[in-house]
Formats: structure tokens, sequence, C-alpha cells
């Protein structure tokens, strides 16, 4: 028997996040102000919806192919992200960091079965110990991989553009100003 509204998978929960009256600014600046609620996402995180965006494109491109391998330069959030979505949907996933991030955050990546990379601080973008640079040289030397490269990749706009902004659209009735 199958439950009317259940889901198949974690990820199919990520989005429909509520907006939330802030009743206080609201009152203030005699407005209404709404607050998207990305906590509810299944990763806690924004970032969730980019990661899945990002993977599900690359696949329709075919840069991404069963049994691939998603590589990312992080200082946490989006990583965390792109290990839960990358562990759901059977891929490896290889994430560089500094080494200023918390143990909690790395500790979150690697439960998602990630490997995690720390690189000194220190290591400016173009040093080849830098996280940036160690993940370009891992995606050059592994097959069948992808740099996602969310500071520079525009699927971070795009994921907003054709996700968020129509989930915010239809919530506020097309009745959005700013």
């Amino acid at each position: 028997m199958r439950l009317k509204g259940a889901k198949d998978s974690i990820l199919e929960t990520i989005g429909d996040t509520p907006l939330i009256r802030l009743q206080k600014a609201s009152e203030d600046l005699n407005t209404n102000i709404y607050a998207k609620i990305e906590s509810f996402n299944p990763g806690h995180s924004a970032k969730d919806r980019i990661a899945l965006y990002a993977i599900e494109r690359a696949e329709r491109e075919g840069k991404l192919k069963p049994g691939g391998t998603v590589i990312e330069s992080t200082s946490g959030n989006t990583g965390r992200s792109l290990a839960m979505v990358a562990a759901l949907k059977g891929y490896k996933c290889i994430l560089c960091t500094t080494t200023k991030i918390s143990f909690e955050k790395k500790a979150l990546m690697e439960a998602y079965g990630a490997q995690v990379i720390i690189c000194p601080k220190e290591a400016h973008a173009d040093h080849p110990d830098s996280y940036y640079s160690k993940a370009k040289a891992l995606h050059a030397s592994t097959p069948n991989s992808v740099y996602i490269n969310q500071y520079f990749n525009d699927s971070n706009i795009k994921g907003h553009y054709s996700l968020t902004g129509p989930e915010i659209w239809r919530q506020t009735e097309g009745k959005l100003t700013h």
C-alpha cells in the first residue's frame, strides 16, 4: 500500500519552504514583511536547493554519470548539502575545505559519506595547497567527476531563479513587490 503524499526520497522535500510574516517588523514598518524559512529543507539550508539543482544539471548535461564523484571547495554549508544529495543519489563526494572548518561541520559531511580534505586556511586561492586548487586538481585527475565550483557556477543563480523565485511568486499569489 502506498500512502498518499508519501515521498520516495528526502530529496523530494527540498523546497516549498514556508513564508512567515514577521509581525513586529510588519507593524513597525506599516507593511507586510515575510521571511522564507529555508531551515525547513532537510539539510536545514537554502544550499540544499543549489546542491540538488547543480547535481541534477550535471546529470542532465552528461557531466556526471552513475558511479561518479562530486567535488567541491567549501567552507561548510554548500558542502554539507552536496554531501547529502550525493549520498542519496549514489555518488562519491570529495569536499576540500580549510583548517577553520568546525568539527561539527566536518563530522556531518563525513557522516553523509563525504571524504573531507583539510587545506591550510593561509593558502592563497592560486596556491596548489588552497582548497580551491586542491578541488580543481582532484577533478582533473578523477574520471567521471564534476567540480561544482559554487563561487563561479551559474547553477547558484539559476537554481534560485527557476525554483525559489517561482515558489515565492506562488506563495505570494503574484503580489510580491520587493
